[in-house]
């Protein structure tokens, strides 16, 4: 008896309607969390219903989907909000409250690359989906911004440049941030700068779309068949103390194909399911991470990372026409699991129950977001081929900005 009640007890943390979500429920959720600013300043995403934050990263994620969908008016009115908030160098800070202040950076100066390039990468969809060259001027901004962070590192005696995690050292992490160069970032980077190139003659960003491909690429570890999380840009030495599921699944995105032939990308696909893997309150999917020797943390199925694992198995059968497929599933058994994680208000839990500080089971602008991806089938990384009158074609004069 105990056992069934606790059995409906994680059902209940779901509310499940035959586990079916649609497109357009998904992006009425993240319609719900827009948070208006007042006098025409745009509005804020909520990112999670529990707190009253706004992360970069996910106003970049709502952009972005409602720019696949068409929706003009959402996606301006969270950019609006965003070119409030800029800093003077181009800039983001990682997270704001709710009226638009910030708790950095009296907290830590906490301006990560990742989430500033997916900013950059979110804009480069807002200007393909609707033809305007409206905000290319604060993109070339944020890009220069990443650019200027951009360090040189020697790997196994080969010189490389990379993106570095933040301009600071943020107290307390027990590593260095200025002296980090995480693949996750310069993977969001790279697709920031390839976007924006692809959709602005003259406007290349050459060195640096190179040197993010070149230092990604890097990362790759023939011998596991694996891609590492990224290096120390002093001393050059690559980070094989823990292993992460989205540095298989962005590098797949991220990436095109003539890169992807290089490697065994099925192999990389194949290494989160041997190590990440999870059956956990109902759900299959995948965890975040674990050390690259020794025991992994008790399993919780992560909605985000599992839905990049999808989109990265159905690229790949695109590609190289293939069968991607985990412990006997393929992606669409993955994306009807996943969808038992909705929530009373529309949206998509962010993970199963964890006792990892870093994870919630509430409803989470990153997981509807993905979720619609998923759906629609849309990556992210990549631009979708529009059709455009002759005219827009023309190319188009600008600044670049540096």
């Amino acid at each position: 008896m105990l056992g069934r009640l606790l059995a409906l007890a994680v059902l209940c943390l779901f509310s499940i309607a035959g586990w079916a979500v649609t497109p357009e429920e998904l992006l009425n959720n993240l319609r719900s969390r827009m948070i208006d600013q007042g006098s025409d300043r745009g509005a804020l995403i909520r990112s999670f219903p529990t707190h009253s934050q706004s992360y970069t990263y996910d106003q970049a994620l709502a952009i972005i989907a409602f720019s696949e969908a068409g929706d003009r008016k959402s996606a301006r009115t969270l950019i609006k909000a965003v070119t409030k908030l800029i800093l003077p160098d181009g800039s983001l800070y990682f997270s704001y409250n709710l009226d638009g202040t910030s708790i950095y950076p009296s907290e830590g100066d906490k301006r990560f690359a990742g989430a500033v390039a997916w900013m950059a990468i979110a804009l480069s969809q807002y200007q393909n989906a609707f033809d305007t060259d409206e905000f290319r001027d604060v993109n070339t901004k944020i890009l220069t911004f990443l650019a200027g962070e951009m360090k040189t590192l020697s790997l196994k005696g080969a010189p490389y440049s990379a993106l570095r995690f933040n301009p600071s050292d943020v107290a307390g992490n027990g590593w260095d941030e200025r002296n980090t160069a995480a693949l996750e970032h310069n993977l969001d980077a790279y697709s920031a700068f390839t976007g924006f190139a692809a959709l602005n003659p003259g406007q290349t960003w050459e060195k640096e779309i190179s040197s993010l491909r070149s230092f990604s690429l890097a990362m790759w570890d023939n011998g596991r068949s694996h891609f590492w999380s990224g290096a120390n840009i002093e001393s050059g030495s690559i980070n094989k103390s823990e292993y992460y599921l989205d540095n298989q699944t962005w590098s797949l995105l991220a990436l095109e194909k003539k890169y992807l032939a290089g490697i065994d990308s099925s192999e990389a696909l194949k290494a989160n399911c041997e190590s990440l893997y999870v059956e956990h309150e109902g759900v299959t999917g995948f965890m975040d991470s674990r050390p690259s020797n020794g025991q992994r943390a008790a399993g919780f199925v992560w909605s985000e990372g599992t839905l990049g694992q999808i989109l990265a198995m159905k690229k790949n059968e695109a590609l190289f026409r293939k069968k991607e497929s985990c412990e006997k599933k393929n992606a669409d058994d993955f994306l009807k699991s996943v969808e038992k994680m909705a929530k009373s208000d529309g949206g998509i839990a962010y993970a199963t129950t964890t006792s990892n500080p870093d994870f919630t089971t509430a409803s989470s602008v990153a997981g509807t977001a993905w979720m619609y991806f998923a759906k629609v089938g849309f990556n992210p990384f990549e631009l979708k081929a529009q059709a455009r009158s002759v005219a827009s074609q023309k190319p188009k004069t600008s600044r670049r900005g540096q």
